[in-house]
């Protein structure tokens, strides 16, 4: 915790997404850079000493759980402000599936919500009968009930349900004193893939490979302990569709998603000691590591999609330093914001990072966990000011003080919407 590499790695404000930011912040420099090779050592160090911290807290007591409400076609509405990710998801929203309360009974009009838990999803409207957007395997139904698609991300709204309680664990909103998260986190394993000409089943085994971005998480909350609720954040940047640059295209206004989860699981606070050799010092280091409880299935589903394009706005930038680092444009949707850099030839990408400032001079909270891209909810963004700055300069100097951004970055520009 002492060496000052450590701060190299981005640590969000939300407590919760320390483990994932510091993991995936190394995984990126691994892959990309090829150096800094102790971020990742450190980000596990700190989500190994996080968790001991967190470990012993979880409160015993079982919560008495409300009167489950009708929420299938509302997950938008009841948790998109509590996520690290947030957004009026709900307006504009594409509705898959919802409760049909003029046939779910006097159970459903008192607040009562419908059991899904069968394979027959009585009391839902929707693409329901052919099992395209409700599936049961393993005890669980998983609901893909509605969806927002931007042209820089897709959201989708799910209902998980358990036929048996979820490990008190998972609740750690409810259950873990001391929590500060407004929201808990399902693990997914999924594959996914698009409807795209010469992309198509074949691919969906090695997807990543592939360049696809497929989900690995849930963000939301449980109604009650065998029901989650939660929206799942696609990205569709440029990384999306291609490792192979000459066959990358772009996504069209209305197309297909795949997505096929293979297992559902959580962290539990219980933990194993494992040994590991640091490969600097080639000695042997014990770190606690916890344990977890997996929903293996199969839950494969066939979302039709088209995106929301109506708050969208690109406004062209094209502006450079001397050194020929700069901005082309900067893209605005309802609930993201990010800009397409300019640099020379002969010099890497990873080596720069750009980031945006509110109206106000205040940086802008990351949407996901895309480094570049930026949520607008409840910001002013109708001025931006977006920067370019060096890397680790950025990470070692610049990112925790929003006025040295300014003064520190090799290119700034004004940017009105």
């Amino acid at each position: 915790m002492q060496n000052e590499r450590f701060d190299a790695i981005p640590i969000p404000r939300e407590l919760g997404s320390v483990v994932k930011a510091g993991i995936q912040e190394g995984i990126r420099e691994q892959k990309r850079l090829n150096k800094n090779k102790r971020m990742l050592r450190y980000g596990t160090t700190a989500a190994a000493t996080l968790a001991v911290v967190c470990a012993g807290v979880l409160l015993v007591s079982e919560p008495s759980l409300a009167a489950r409400l009708p929420f299938i076609g509302r997950v938008f509405t009841m948790v998109q402000d509590k996520l690290s990710y947030k957004g009026d998801f709900s307006d504009n929203a594409e509705v898959f599936v919802e409760e049909d309360i003029s046939g779910a009974g006097e159970g459903a009009q008192n607040g009562e919500m419908t059991d899904v838990s069968g394979e027959s999803a009585d009391g839902l409207s929707g693409k329901t009968a052919d099992g395209t957007y409700v599936q049961t395997s393993n005890g669980l139904t998983v609901t893909v009930s509605e969806a927002n698609c931007t042209s820089q991300a897709l959201y989708l709204g799910l209902c998980i349900e358990n036929e048996e309680d979820f490990p008190a664990d998972f609740i750690k909103t409810k259950n873990m004193e001391g929590y500060i998260l407004d929201y808990d986190i399902l693990n997914l394993k999924t594959e996914s893939y698009y409807d795209l000409p010469g992309m198509g089943k074949e691919e969906r085994s090695d997807a990543a490979a592939n360049g696809f971005s497929t989900p690995t998480y849930i963000e939301g909350n449980f109604a009650d302990s065998r029901t989650f609720t939660g929206i799942i954040m696609v990205s569709l940047g440029e990384d999306l569709l291609c490792s192979d640059p000459s066959k990358k295209q772009a996504l069209p206004e209305q197309f297909t998603y795949y997505l096929e989860i293979s297992d559902i699981y959580g962290e539990l606070l219980e933990y194993e000691e494992r040994q590991y050799r640091d490969p600097e010092t080639d000695e042997m280091v014990t770190l606690p590591e916890p344990l977890w409880k997996h929903y293996e299935g199969t839950w494969n589903f066939e979302i039709e999609v088209n995106k929301n394009l109506k708050d969208m706005q690109t406004v062209e930038v094209n502006k450079t330093n001397e050194d020929g680092i700069g901005i082309a444009s900067v893209e605005k949707t309802a609930f993201e914001i990010s800009a397409q850099i300019i640099l020379p030839e002969g010099v890497e990408r990873y080596d720069y990072i750009v980031t945006i400032l509110d109206a106000d001079g205040k940086r802008l909270d990351n949407q996901g966990s895309n480094g570049e891209v930026f949520s607008t909810y409840g910001r002013n963004t109708d001025t931006v000011y977006v920067y370019v700055c060096d890397y680790m300069q950025f990470m070692d100097e610049l990112k925790g003080d929003d006025k040295k951004i300014a003064e520190g970055a090799l290119f700034g520009t004004e940017v009105h919407f």
